[in-house]
C-alpha cells in the first residue's frame, strides 16, 4: 500500500489543505490531537496465510500536517481470488453547512475545477462529495494496482506494505517506472516501512524522496492506523491515516 498512497499523496495535500479555492472547507479544519498508532499483529503472525473477508468496510479519517480535515477514506473489499482482493469506495469531502439556495452540483464542479479534478466522477449526496478509488491487492494488503483519484498505477511484482526486511519493487504509472527499495522493521505491533528510489537502479525520469510509514495492521493485514511523512526537494510533510 505504501507507494499507493505516496503517488496520491500530493493530490489530498491539495484538497485537505492548500486552499485553492477552498474556502468552503476552511470551517471545517482544526488542529488535530496527538496522533499515536493503535497496535495490531507484528511479524510472528504468518501474513502469508491470512485470507480477508469479502465485504468487510473501512472508514478513515485524514488529517494532513497536523491539520484535522473534512476527509474521510471509505473503503469495501471484495474478494477476487485467495490471493487477490478489490478495495473500493470513495474519498469523501464533508462541507459545512451551504444556504438552501446553493446548487451543490455547481459547488461540487468548482472544488472539482479548483483541484483541477474535473475529469473525476465526483458524487454528490447530501453536504459531502465522494470521488470514487480502488485498490489490488494481495491476500496481505501489499498493493498490486491502484486507481486512487486520477492516479492509476501499478506494482510488480507488489509494493513492500509489511514486508520485514529489505524489500524491492517497480512502481509504474503511465509510461513512467521507478525502482524502489524499502526497510520495514516491526516492534510491538507497530510497523516502520523507510522507502527510497533504488540506487542500483537505472531511473527513467525523476524519482521522487523518501518516504517513511509508520503504522499497524489488523489480524486480516488491512491497516489500522498510518503516519505517512514524505521528503521531497527539501520539503517535509506528513498525512494521517486513523481508522474509524
Amino acid at each position: 500500500m505504501d507507494e499507493a498512497v505516496t503517488r496520491w499523496f500530493g493530490t489530498f495535500r491539495r484538497i485537505a489543505v492548500n486552499g485553492v479555492g477552498l474556502a468552503l472547507l476552511a470551517a471545517c479544519s482544526a488542529p488535530a490531537p496527538p496522533i499515536s498508532i493503535r497496535p495490531g499483529i507484528g511479524q510472528a503472525v504468518n501474513l502469508d496465510a491470512i485470507r480477508p473477508p469479502s465485504g468487510a468496510g473501512y472508514r478513515y479519517a485524514l488529517e494532513a500536517d497536523g491539520v484535522a480535515s473534512p476527509i474521510a477514506l471509505q473503503l469495501r473489499s471484495q474478494r477476487r481470488s485467495a490471493k487477490v482482493y478489490d478495495y473500493t469506495g470513495n474519498m469523501i469531502i464533508q462541507l459545512p453547512d451551504v444556504p438552501e439556495t446553493a446548487n451543490l452540483e455547481e459547488v461540487g464542479a468548482a472544488l472539482a475545477q479548483a483541484l483541477k479534478l474535473e475529469d473525476l466522477n465526483i458524487e454528490i449526496r447530501g453536504n459531502t462529495l465522494r470521488f470514487p478509488v480502488k485498490l489490488r491487492t494481495d491476500n496481505r494488503f501489499r498493493s498490486l494496482a491502484s486507481d486512487l483519484v486520477l492516479m492509476r498505477s501499478k506494482y510488480a511484482p507488489h509494493d513492500c506494505f509489511a514486508v520485514i526486511g529489505t524489500c524491492r519493487y517497480t512502481a509504474s504509472q503511465g509510461q513512467r517506472s521507478i525502482a524502489l527499495v524499502a526497510e520495514t522493521s516491526e516492534k510491538n505491533g507497530v510497523w516502520k516501512t523507510v522507502t527510497k528510489p533504488d540506487p542500483t537502479k537505472r531511473q527513467s525520469g525523476q524519482p521522487g524522496g523518501a518516504q517513511t510509514l509508520i503504522y499497524s495492521i489488523d489480524r486480516n493485514a488491512v491497516l489500522i492506523d498510518m503516519i505517512l511523512s514524505q521528503t521531497d526537494q527539501g520539503q517535509r510533510s506528513s498525512v494521517v491515516f486513523r481508522r474509524q
